[in-house]
C-alpha cells in the first residue's frame, strides 16, 4: 500500500474521530443547553416571584402607616424604589433574549414609577394638626389599587408565558436525557471499531517498517555519500540561538572519506569532529536550513591528511533536526581544474597557430609526410558515405603521381578508390564519430612493388586530417622485433601487475655508483609517484623509520662489506606521514661487468599489525579470565559466606523473638530477610551467568523433549499453584549442554509463570518448526543452512516493543522489585547459553498482551 493511501485512510479516520467526537460534544451541549433553559425558567420565576412581593407591599396597610409616619417614610420609600429597581434590572437581564418578555418589562417599569409617585404623593400629606378628610383617603387608596391591579395582570400575562416555555424547555430536556447515553455509547463504539481496524493495520505492516529499517541502514552502509543526522544545540543564555549540532547518525562513508568511526562520533558536536564547517560557512548553512526549514546545497573544500577534498553537501529540515548528506566530488573538480587549464593551454595554442600559419604551409611543402584534409560526405541517414578532398600537400606527387591543384575537391571514391577496400574508410569514419585520433597501418602497390604507410586519422569539424609517412624500411625492421617484444611486454605487464598483488616492490642497487632503480609499485609503497625522486641508498634512508636507523645504517654496511644479503624487516614513514612495515630481501649479481644487488620488498604493515592485534588481544583474554576465575572464588565463598551468617541468625532472632516485634519492627525485619534472600539469588545467578564457558564446546546429543519434561517437573509447584498450561510441540535433538539446555528452558518458563496476567492464568505454548539460515540477522555469524526454530509464546503482561533488547541486558529490569521478584540476570544468561549454542534469541512483546522469545539453533 503506498504513502498516499495512508494518508487517505489517516485522513478519513481522523475525521470519524472529529465526527464522532463534535457528535458527542453537540449531545452533552445540547443536554447542557435543555437542563440551561430550564434552570433559566426557574430564575425567571424566581424574578417574578420577588415582583409580586415587591408590589404586594404597597397594598399593606402596615407598610402604608410606616410610609406616612413622617420620622421614617423618606428612607422607607427610597428603600422601596432601590428594591424595586434591584428587581426590574434582574428580570431585564433574565429576559434578555426573550423579546415578548421584554415587550412587558417596559409598560411594567412606567407603573412601577406611578406607584412610586402616588407613594410620594401619600407621603406629602401631614398628620400633624388634623387628620386627612376620608374622601381624599379614599381617592389616593383608589389609584394606588388600580396601579397595583395593572401591575398584577402583567405580572400574571409573564407567569403565563414562563409556564408556556416551562413546557418545551422540560419536554426538550426529558428528550435529550433519554436519547444522550445511547448515542455518546453508540459514537464510543463506533470510534472504537475506528480505532480497532487502524491499530490491525498498523500491526500488518509493522513488520514491513521493520524490512524497510533494515534495506535502509544497508544502503546507509554501501552508499557512496556521506549521510548524518543533527539536532540543533541551542544557547541557554539567547532565546532560540543555535550554538552547535549533536551528531546523532553517521554511517560508514564518514571511515572510507574522512577516517571518522561513525560509532566514535556519534553524540559529539559538529564543531568539535568538523571544525572546517566554522571557517568556510558550512555551520551557517545548518542553521539556515534548520530555521528556515527549507533544503540547501553547497560546495565545500576541506583537507584530509594534507590531502585536498572536494564535497558537494545537501542539508535537508529532518525531524528535529536536519539531514547532512555529502557526495564526494572530488573527481569532478580536479576535472574541472584540469579542464580548465587546458582551455586556457588550448587558446594559448591557438594564437600561436594564428601567428604561425605561414611557417605551417612552408614545413607541409618541405616535410616528408603526406598530409590531407577530407570533408564528410553524409547520406540521407546521416551516414557518411563519402569524403571530399579539400587539401593534400605536394608530397602526394611522386607516391600516387597526382598533382594537389587537381584533386581539389574532388570525392576521395573518384581519385582514392582502394581505401573503400583495405578498410581505410572505416578509420576515417571512426576518427570522426568516435573523435578519437585513430592510427593504421595501410599497403600501397605500384608497378608490383609493396610500400607501407603509417597514417594518424584526427577529426577536424566534419571532416578528418590525416598524416601519413612511408615506413616500409622500419616495417621489416619492426617485423624482427615485434616477437620479442611481444614476449617481453607480456612479462613486464605479469610482473607489474603481481608486484601490486602481492604489495612487493623490486629494486636493482649499484653499490659502486650508489644509484638504485626502483620498480613503479616500489614508489607507491612509498606514496610517492613513479620515478618521482632519484633513487639511491641514501635518497631511500630518509624514508627510514628514525628509531630503525641504525640497525638499517648497520645492515647496509655488513651487505656492503660482506655482499651477504640476509632477509630483515624494519618500518619506513612514507610521504604522506604514514608508517608502514617492510620486509626486504635480494642476492648479489654480475651486470655488465659491476657487481649490483637486486631484491625485492613487501609490504608487510597488515601482517605486523594484525600479530600486534592478536597479541594484544591474548592478553586481554588471559586478563579477563582470570579476573572471572577470581570472581567465580569470590562468589562461590566469600560473598556467600557473610549472607549464610546473616540468614542464621535471622532465623535465631526470629524464632526467639519474634513474638516480641512491634508491628513495624515486623516489617522491618521482613525486609531484612527479603533483601539477604535477592542478594544470595543475585550472587547465585551472576555465578551461573560468569560461568557459562563459550570456551568449552563438549556438546552432546539432547532431546529437548526429555530436556522440557525435567524443567515442568522442577516448576511443578509453581505451575500448580498459578494453574499453567503449557502446550508444546514435538521438540528436536540437538548438539548441545544437557545443563545450558536445562537452564535456559527454566529461566524462559519462570518467566512466563512470574510476569503473568491477572485477567487470566497463564499460558505457555512452545512453537517447533525447521528455519533457513536467511531468517538470522546479518551480523550473525551462521554455522549452518537450516536452524531450530523454538519460540515460547506466553499470555502474559508484556512489555513495550522498544524494550526488546535491553531486556537481555545483566541486570536490566522494566519493573520494580517491589512488583516482581528477580535479579535481572535470567535472560541474560539466556542470550549467553544460545550464543554459546551457535545460535541466536530475539524477543517481541506486547504490553498487556503478552511475549514470545524466538530461538534458532543449529540444525
Amino acid at each position: 500500500m503506498s504513502s498516499k493511501t495512508y494518508l487517505v485512510a489517516l485522513i478519513i479516520a481522523i475525521g470519524l474521530l472529529l465526527f464522532t467526537t463534535s457528535m458527542a460534544y453537540r449531545q452533552i451541549i445540547r443536554m447542557q443547553e435543555s437542563a440551561e433553559m430550564v434552570a433559566q425558567t426557574l430564575r425567571v420565576y424566581n424574578a417574578i416571584g420577588d415582583l409580586t412581593t415587591h408590589y404586594s407591599k404597597a397594598d399593606s396597610e402596615e407598610f402604608r402607616k410606616e410610609l406616612l409616619n413622617k420620622g421614617a417614610s423618606s428612607n422607607t420609600l427610597e428603600n422601596y424604589k432601590l428594591e424595586g429597581t434591584t428587581v426590574i434590572n434582574n428580570l431585564e437581564s433574565l429576559t434578555g433574549n426573550n423579546e415578548p418578555q421584554r415587550a412587558h418589562i417596559k409598560p411594567l417599569k412606567s407603573l412601577l414609577n406611578k406607584l412610586y409617585g402616588q407613594l410620594t404623593e401619600l407621603d406629602s400629606i401631614s398628620y400633624t394638626t388634623n387628620k386627612l378628610p376620608f374622601d381624599i383617603r379614599k381617592t389616593q387608596k383608589s389609584k394606588i389599587n388600580n396601579t397595583l391591579y395593572n401591575i398584577r395582570s402583567i405580572k400574571n400575562r409573564m407567569l403565563d408565558q414562563e409556564e408556556y416555555l416551562m413546557e418545551e424547555r422540560e419536554a426538550s430536556y426529558k428528550s435529550d436525557k433519554s436519547t444522550t447515553p445511547i448515542t455518546l455509547l453508540l459514537l464510543a463504539f463506533f470510534a472504537l471499531l475506528v480505532f480497532i481496524v487502524s491499530f490491525y493495520r498498523i500491526y500488518l505492516n509493522k513488520l514491513k517498517v521493520h524490512e524497510s529499517e533494515a534495506f535502509l541502514q544497508s544502503v546507509l552502509d554501501t552508499t557512496d555519500n556521506i549521510v548524518n543526522y543533527f539536532e540543533p544545540i541551542f544557547d541557554p543564555d539567547k532565546d532560540k540561538h543555535i550554538a552547535d549540532f549533536k551528531i546523532v547518525f553517521a554511517n560508514l562513508c564518514n571511515r572510507d572519506y574522512l577516517g571518522l568511526e561513525p560509532d566514535e562520533i556519534m553524540g559529539k558536536t559538529v564543531l568539535d569532529i568538523f571544525p572546517f564547517f566554522t571557517n568556510n560557512g558550512g555551520f551557517e548553512e545548518f542553521t539556515k536550513s534548520y530555521n528556515e526549514k527549507e533544503k540547501v546545497d553547497f560546495d565545500r573544500e576541506v583537507v584530509i591528511d594534507g590531502e585536498k577534498m572536494w564535497f558537494h553537501i545537501f542539508v535537508t529540515p529532518l525531524l528535529e533536526g536536519v539531514l547532512f548528506t555529502a557526495r564526494n566530488s572530488t573527481a569532478e573538480e580536479k576535472a574541472k581544474e584540469a579542464q580548465f587549464l587546458f582551455k586556457k593551454r588550448l587558446e594559448k595554442q591557438n594564437l600561436e597557430l594564428l601567428d604561425n600559419k605561414a611557417l605551417l604551409n612552408n614545413i607541409f611543402k618541405s616535410i616528408s609526410h603526406i598530409v590531407m584534409h577530407f570533408k564528410s560526405i553524409r547520406g540521407k541517414d546521416d551516414a557518411i558515405i563519402d569524403f571530399e578532398i579539400l587539401f593534400v600537400n605536394d608530397r602526394i606527387s611522386p607516391i600516387s603521381g597526382d598533382i594537389p591543384d587537381e584533386i581539389k575537391n574532388k570525392k576521395v571514391s573518384e581519385i582514392f578508390p582502394n581505401i573503400f577496400k583495405n578498410g581505410v574508410f572505416e578509420h576515417l569514419v571512426s576518427a570522426i564519430e568516435n573523435e578519437d585520433p585513430v592510427n593504421y597501418e595501410v599497403p600501397y602497390y605500384k608497378n608490383g612493388f609493396e610500400q607501407w604507410f603509417k597514417a594518424t586519422a584526427i577529426k577536424l569539424g566534419d571532416g578528418v586530417t590525416i598524416t601519413t609517412i612511408d615506413i616500409t624500411e622500419d616495417k621489416k625492421k619492426s617485423n624482427q622485433l615485434k616477437q620479442l617484444n611481444e614476449a617481453l611486454s607480456i612479462q613486464n605487464t605479469i610482473f607489474a601487475d603481481a608486484e601490486v598483488i602481492a604489495k612487493t616492490g623490486s629494486y636493482v642497487w649499484h653499490i659502486d655508483t650508489d644509484v638504485s632503480e626502483l620498480s613503479d609499485n616500489f614508489f607507491r609503497m612509498l606514496g610517492c609517484e613513479p620515478h618521482e625522486f632519484e633513487a639511491s641508498f641514501k635518497r631511500y634512508r630518509d624514508f627510514v623509520h628514525p628509531d630503525d636507523l641504525e640497525l638499517y645504517d648497520y645492515r647496509g654496511a655488513q651487505i656492503t662489506k660482506y655482499e651477504k644479503v640476509e632477509e630483515h624487516t624494519y618500518r619506513i614513514i612514507t610521504k604522506q606521514g604514514d608508517t608502514k612495515h617492510f620486509k626486504s630481501n635480494g642476492q648479489f649479481i654480475e651486470k655488465n661487468g659491476e657487481t649490483v644487488m637486486i631484491g625485492v620488498v613487501q609490504d608487510v604493515t597488515d601482517i605486523v599489525e594484525a600479530e600486534k592485534k592478536l597479541v594484544k588481544r591474548n592478553l586481554e583474554l588471559k586478563r579477563s579470565n582470570a579476573e572471572l576465575e577470581s570472581f567465580n572464588r569470590v562468589a562461590s565463598h566469600d560473598l556467600q559466606e557473610p549472607l549464610r551468617k546473616i540468614q542464621l541468625f535471622v532465623s535465631r532472632i526470629e524464632d526467639r523473638e519474634g513474638d516480641q516485634f512491634s508491628e513495624k519492627g515486623r516489617v522491618y525485619f521482613d525486609k531484612v530477610r527479603k533483601a539477604v534472600t535477592r542478594m544470595q539469588s543475585l550472587i547465585t545467578n551472576l555465578l551461573a551467568y560468569s560461568r557459562i564457558d563459550s570456551t568449552k564446546k563438549d556438546f552432546e546429543r539432547i532431546n529437548l523433549n526429555l530436556v522440557l519434561d525435567k524443567v515442568k517437573e522442577d516448576l511443578t509447584n509453581s505451575i500448580n499453584e498459578t494453574n499453567t498450561i503449557i502446550i508444546a510441540d514435538k521438540l528436536p535433538k540437538i548438539k548441545g549442554i544437557v545443563f545450558q539446555m536445562e537452564q535456559l528452558f527454566t529461566n524462559l518458563l519462570s518467566n512466563a509463570i512470574k510476569y503473568k496476567s491477572t485477567d487470566a492464568p497463564p499460558k505457555v505454548k512452545i512453537v517447533y518448526e525447521k528455519a533457513p539460515e536467511s531468517e538470522l540477522p546479518k551480523h550473525i555469524i551462521k554455522v549452518s543452512k537450516v536452524y531450530h526454530k523454538i519460540s515460547f509464546i506466553d499470555n502474559g503482561i508484556g512489555f513495550e516493543p522498544i524494550h526488546a533488547t535491553k531486556i537481555f541486558e545483566v541486570f536490566q529490569r522494566l519493573h520494580q522489585k517491589t512488583e516482581y521478584s528477580g535479579t535481572g540476570i535470567g535472560l541474560a544468561i539466556c542470550e549467553k547459553i544460545v550464543e554459546n549454542h551457535n545460535g541466536y534469541i530475539y524477543a517481541k512483546g506486547e504490553l498487556g498482551v503478552g511475549a514470545e522469545f524466538i530461538i534458532y539453533l543449529p540444525a
